[in-house]
Formats: C-alpha cells, structure tokens, sequence
C-alpha cells in the first residue's frame, strides 16, 4: 500500500526543494565571483571554500526573507525590495565581518561588491520562480553567465603579466555582476506587466 502525501507534507517538501535549489543557484553565482578572488588572483582555494559555507547561511537567510517579502508586498515591489535588502546585507557582510568597509580599505568598490551579493539572490530568486513570462529573461541571465565565463577562462589564459590579470579580474568582477543585476532589476518588473 502507498502511503499518500499529506498536503502540509507537500508543502514542506516543495518548500524545501525551493530552499535547495535558492541554495545552489546562490553558491554558483558566488562561486564565480570568489573563484577569481580567491583561487585566480590570490591562489587561496581553502577562502574559496569557506566563503562557499558561509554563503550557505547567508542564502538560507536571504531565502526566508525572500519568502517573507513576498507575503507582504505585491511581487514586482518585493522583488525590487529584495534586492536592496541583498545589497544591503551583502555591504554589511562585507564592512563588518571581511573588513571591505570605505573606511577600512577605501579601494574597494561598494557598488560592485553590493552588486555581488544582490546577484547571489537575486538569480536564484528569479530562476525559481515558475512564471512563463520570465523565460526570455531567464535564457538571457544563461547567455549572459556563459559570456561572462567565457570572457574570464579567455582573460586568464592570455595575459600574461600577474598585474594585468589581477586588475582584469577584478574589474570583470564589479562590471560583470554589476551588469547581471542592472539586466535583472531592469527587467525582472517590466516583464511582470500584470500581478500574478
């Protein structure tokens, strides 16, 4: 005899696929981002991989509040609140506990590291959502990462002065993330015409 689901089963269990993929999607996106900190620029796989464990936290907070916004404000707005609140934490995360604050390394660039960390919430938000309407956006934001790829495998691989490719990759990563928000937060509202 098969057991059937209950609904609050269903629930948990679709809730928690949710949770998993957010997770997942979150790590990939940062992990591009790190990976040319961390591993390209400094050679430091072991920062690579505790960064990944603390964006496992960082992620499952982000997706409660996701979650929760969503409760409470009309989706697009939600959506656009999200993103701050990403961007916001990300520089918090950032001033306080990696020690990236204006005031403790002034060359850091607190647009592309806000950037960085909407992105690792906003992707995973936007590709989990099973709404038609944004598959053209979702097609775009995989062209988009696989040109951005691309672009780092190439810059790695051809400059040849250490200087050079640690300027390169730092710029890929403040332009590039910067890019992937600006497409998403400029898109994501005006597909969404009318409220789900």
């Amino acid at each position: 005899m098969v057991e059937q689901t209950l609904p609050g089963q269903q629930r948990l269990a679709r809730t928690a696929w949710r949770w998993l993929l957010f997770v997942g999607l979150g790590i990939v996106v940062a992990a591009i981002g790190e990976l040319q900190f961390s591993v390209l620029v400094r050679g430091d796989w072991a920062n690579l991989f505790g960064s990944m464990v603390f964006n496992v936290f960082y992620l499952t907070g982000a997706f409660l509040v996701t979650r929760l916004t969503l409760r409470l404000l009309p989706r697009r707005v939600a959506f656009l609140v999200g993103a701050a609140l990403a961007a916001v934490g990300g520089l918090a995360v950032e001033w306080f506990l990696i020690g990236n604050s204006p005031w403790g390394n002034p060359d850091a660039s607190q647009v592309g590291m806000a950037a960085y960390w909407a992105g690792m919430v906003l992707v995973p938000w936007l590709l989990i959502d099973p709404d038609p309407r944004l598959c053209a956006l979702k097609r775009a934001i995989g062209f988009y990462a696989l040109g951005y790829v691309a672009l780092v495998a190439l810059g790695q691989g051809l400059i040849p002065s250490a200087e050079w490719r640690y300027a390169f990759h730092v710029w890929t990563v403040v332009i590039g993330y910067m890019g992937l928000v600006g497409l998403i937060v400029f898109c994501y509202p005006r597909v969404l015409h009318v409220e789900a």
